[in-house]
């Protein structure tokens, strides 16, 4: 699942993805955003310190984030991933997950309005699109292969 997931998601410099939170009154609230993955599965993407997923991350760190293949005409796999989400707001974790198309948004990697949300999966289901093969799992602990 590791070289599918990784091939599917990096297929750019970033992916979309939808993110689901849950408020302080119990609703979910889903948005899109623009991620990036690494080698461990570790799921980064930029948002404004003063955004509601930020407080409800803060508040409830479970997460939920669909993606996955958004080519109709290339069938492929799509992922559910379960994980816990962090707010980044170190010069590190700023600077390494900036790119120039932030510029657009944020005056530099040091802009006081600038986070990094880090999610670390616990739980991932990759489900097939057009009658692929079987649902498969991963969850912490288990092999990422």
């Amino acid at each position: 699942m590791k070289d599918r997931l990784l091939a599917t998601l990096r297929t750019d410099e970033s992916f979309l993805g939808a993110l689901a939170t849950v408020g302080s009154d119990g609703r979910p609230r889903v948005r899109y955003v623009i991620a990036q993955i690494d080698d461990d599965w570790v799921i980064r993407f930029p948002t404004f310190t003063a955004t509601q997923k930020v407080s409800h991350i803060r508040a409830q760190p479970e997460v939920h984030l669909t993606c996955g293949n958004v080519d109709s005409g290339t069938p492929g796999s799509y992922f559910q991933i379960e994980g816990t989400a962090t707010i980044e707001i170190g010069a590190d974790e700023r600077k390494q997950a900036w790119t120039s198309r932030l510029e657009k948004w944020f005056s530099g990697p040091d802009d006081k309005n600038y986070a990094v949300v880090k999610i670390v999966p616990y739980r991932i289901e990759a489900l097939p699109i057009g009658g692929g093969p079987a649902v498969e799992r991963w969850e912490r602990g288990e092999s990422q292969s």
